[in-house]
């Protein structure tokens, strides 16, 4: 797993820079269901990714993305999305074709094969947010922790935290 790390932080790092809210590598995957017999997961990359949005008042909104990688073969379609944001935000659902993904037998790097769009007003109570990215096949459903965190600090040092 140490291989699939470090070829993703290059990528989150491009991620991060091009988009600041955006943090962290995929979280660790978890079934919500009973384990079955089937081809793909939610890659299992750790930490949660972390979103640091700064509180603000009015209506200003937030708008970025959580990425994750569904690893294996799958055929039929895997549905995505999100729960647990914020009072008041969304999460784009969409779902990933018939297809596969498998880690490169040379480095061991994954291919980023979902984002998720989040927004929602930055005026929520100031706390940490556990949501969850869902993926799910209708039979078979796993999870990777989120942290939305809705701060008055500076967004390097939320993200250093």
């Amino acid at each position: 797993m140490r291989s699939t790390s470090r070829a993703v932080g290059p990528v989150l790092t491009l991620v991060a820079a091009l988009a600041p809210p955006l943090a962290g590598p995929v979280a660790a995957a978890s079934a919500e269901t009973t384990p079955q017999a089937h081809t793909w997961h939610l890659q299992d990359w750790g930490d949660p990714q972390r979103m640091c949005v700064q509180h603000g008042s009015g209506d200003q909104v937030h708008r970025s993305y959580f990425i994750f990688a569904v690893t294996g073969t799958w055929s039929t379609n895997l549905y995505f999305g999100m729960h647990g944001l914020p009072p008041g935000w969304t999460a784009t659902e969409s779902h990933l074709p018939p297809g596969s993904n498998h880690p490169d037998p040379d480095d061991g790097a994954t291919t980023i094969n979902g984002w998720i769009l989040v927004d929602g007003p930055v005026s929520v109570p100031l706390g940490v947010y556990d949501a969850k990215i869902r993926v799910s096949d209708g039979t078979v459903t796993e999870t990777a922790p989120t942290e939305i965190v809705v701060t008055a600090q500076s967004w390097l040092d939320c993200m250093q935290a």
